[in-house]
């Protein structure tokens, strides 16, 4: 309930938006709610869009412009 209360209390529809996650749960709400995930350390199994171990690793520029991308090549 929260991943859909709080895009639409910022204005924003879930579509647009992202969750960090550190927990199975978590990763499956944002994803039932058709947001992006961003799985943070042991989620492989998830199915986060993008999994890290830290938060380093993301490109900057790709989140800009609303795309999660490795900070390098992997």
């Amino acid at each position: 309930m929260i991943f859909l209360t709080a895009p639409r209390e910022l204005g924003f529809p879930p579509e647009h938006c992202f969750v960090i996650e550190d927990a199975s749960s978590g990763v499956q709400a944002a994803k039932a709610g058709e947001m992006a995930t961003l799985g943070v350390a042991r989620l492989n199994e998830a199915d986060a869009d993008l999994v890290v171990t830290s938060l380093d690793d993301l490109k900057v520029n790709a989140q800009c412009e609303g795309r999660l991308d490795w900070a390098t090549i992997r």
